[in-house]
């Protein structure tokens, strides 16, 4: 958490875990703004089954391990907590930290260097406005005068050295800059001690509010919860497609998480940091089976052989026309789901075909 959220959190006499979200209500206006551009928002209900996917862009298989065991161990130390799931924990890493990205995270959950927040001293670095003295001797953030937020899900010293902080891989310590700790240390504090259904959208998002006074935190939370719990869970089969029609959807896949960015996208992978809806075709078709499409949504719409949608199969583009201008395309992955990268403010996920995306035109086309 940054400062100024922490500040608000002290005045109010409340220690909970602090998260580094610095400007995020820059992002959040920047991310509105963009998605004016975007088609409108699929608001159909989470999916998740609970179980990871066997593999996330953007998220270390160790820190993926991590939030797997996390929401599978909160079981049985907070027993009047439901609906917990990898993808939960995994929304606050993700604004905490972004998965400790950049950092060096041993099999064992030690992450190096340390993550900390800004010096708690009030001086309105990082926008902290209020001081919050030493809690723990520098113990946990090496400052023997002031608090930091500690680990890759940002808990202040004195909430971690409270109920919070657990020993998530079972070597006897509760460390905060491990990530398997880390992970117990959030579902724990998610979880609270009473009753709390965390597939109900009310619950999460209390849950959320809770970890950090700001509604446009738990919108950024529930809205990477909401992706993650989109991915098909490992060994979840994506459908019957074999040889080049499943090399294509593999690639295709293998970019989840990656960000929608306008007119990125190449043959051999993202450009400008991510890719658009035409963008992760062309480098899923290239990679998986040597095709290059044409570039844009429009163009794809004229490869390959019309198919009509109840004949569709895994492989097959899916152009859609979403905003007059068949803007939008993406690939059926088979089971009624759908990879692409959506809109500005998004990342590329597998989605269902089912509601939100039946109101519009289709064309259906048959490449491979």
């Amino acid at each position: 958490m940054n400062s100024s959220r922490k500040a608000v959190l002290a005045g109010s006499g409340l220690l909970v875990p602090a998260a580094l979200v610095i400007g995020v209500l820059i992002l959040f206006v920047a991310a509105v703004a963009n998605g004016a551009a975007g088609h409108e928002e699929d608001t159909t209900a989470p999916t998740g089954t609970g179980t990871a996917p066997g593999a996330v862009a953007g998220i270390s298989p160790v820190m993926l391990s991590a939030y797997t065991r996390a929401a599978s161990n909160v079981r049985t130390l907070r027993p009047k907590c439901k609906g917990m799931r990898w993808s939960v924990i995994a929304g606050i890493g993700k604004v905490e930290s972004n998965h400790a990205a950049g950092r060096n995270i041993a099999a064992n959950g030690n992450i190096s260097p340390h993550i900390l927040g800004v010096r708690l001293n009030g001086s309105g670095a990082g926008g902290n406005t209020s001081s919050f003295s030493d809690t723990d001797r520098g113990r946990l953030d090496s400052d023997t005068a002031y608090d930091r937020a500690v680990g890759p899900m940002q808990f202040l010293p004195s909430t971690w050295n409270g109920p919070s902080g657990q020993d998530g891989n079972g070597d006897g310590a509760k460390d905060p800059h491990n990530a398997f700790d880390a992970a117990l240390g959030t579902a724990v504090y998610l979880c609270g001690t009473g009753s709390t259904d965390l597939s109900r959208s009310a619950d999460l998002r209390k849950a959320v509010y809770r970890y950090n006074h700001s509604e446009t935190y738990v919108d950024d939370v529930t809205g990477h919860i909401t992706e993650y719990d989109r991915l098909p869970a490992a060994g979840d089969s994506t459908g019957t497609a074999t040889g080049r029609a499943g090399a294509v959807v593999n690639a295709a896949l293998a970019q989840r998480g990656t960000p929608y960015v306008w007119g990125g996208g190449s043959t051999t992978g993202p450009t400008k940091g991510g890719y658009d809806c035409s963008g992760l075709m062309l480098y899923a078709f290239y990679q998986g089976a040597g095709i290059t499409l044409p570039r844009t949504s429009q163009q794809m719409r004229h490869s390959g052989t019309r198919v009509p949608r109840s004949d569709i199969q895994p492989g097959d583009l899916i152009v859609i026309n979403n905003d007059g201008n068949w803007g939008h395309v993406g690939l059926y992955a088979g089971n009624g789901t759908m990879i692409h990268a959506p809109r500005p403010g998004k990342t590329v996920e597998t989605t269902p075909t089912a509601g939100y995306w039946t109101r519009y035109d289709w064309d259906v086309r048959r490449v491979l």
